[in-house]
């Protein structure tokens, strides 16, 4: 999910995850700084279950979230609930003293990934399966077609979507939390 956030210093970041990291309950296994990394994943928090963090990629600031176990039911469902993982931590990232108060984050896009490349490769097939389902959970976010979905259409690339709100103008993360309670 974009962030606009010119004045954010990586550092700040170490401060952040460095005292989540020490709460009970998260199950958090490493404090992870790319901020060297031209364009890298800039700095990471990873637990047994999520990770989480502030992303360069494509040379955008973004604030990233992976799920690692525990997503349950349909698939549209565990798309629900890994968004509402992104939205739950980037609401808490925000809400953090040391973050920039002039920080925006772009509600009405974010990319979808599916990282394991053998169980959905980057196919026509996988699409046709994976689509309907990522339709429902974002009509459950923005409302049915109030927003496009573009795939990746590079086979050796993970297959992804790139999505955009048609009017996302206004929405917050709070917005979409309500959206995904």
């Amino acid at each position: 999910m974009p962030i606009d956030a010119s004045d954010l210093d990586l550092d700040v970041l170490l401060t952040i995850f460095g005292r989540w990291r020490l709460e009970e309950g998260e199950e958090v296994i490493d404090l992870a700084d790319y901020a060297h990394v031209d364009k890298g994943p800039g700095c990471l928090l990873i637990s047994h279950r999520w990770q989480f963090g502030i992303d360069q990629g494509g040379g955008k600031l973004g604030l990233f979230y992976s799920t690692r176990k525990d997503l349950r039911g349909p698939l549209a469902d565990r798309f629900a609930q890994a968004i509402r993982g992104l939205v739950t931590k980037s609401t808490r990232l925000l809400a953090e003293e040391e973050f920039p108060r002039t920080a925006k984050v772009r509600c009405g896009e974010f990319e979808i990934l599916a990282n394991d490349r053998l169980l959905l490769p980057n196919t026509d097939a996988s699409d046709a399966e994976v689509r309907p389902e990522l339709d429902k959970a974002l009509g459950r976010l923005y409302g049915a077609g109030a927003f496009q979905v573009e795939r990746e259409t590079d086979p050796s690339r993970r297959l992804g979507y790139g999505i955009q709100a048609k009017s996302a103008g206004g929405l917050s993360l709070d917005d979409l939390s309500k959206r995904l309670s």
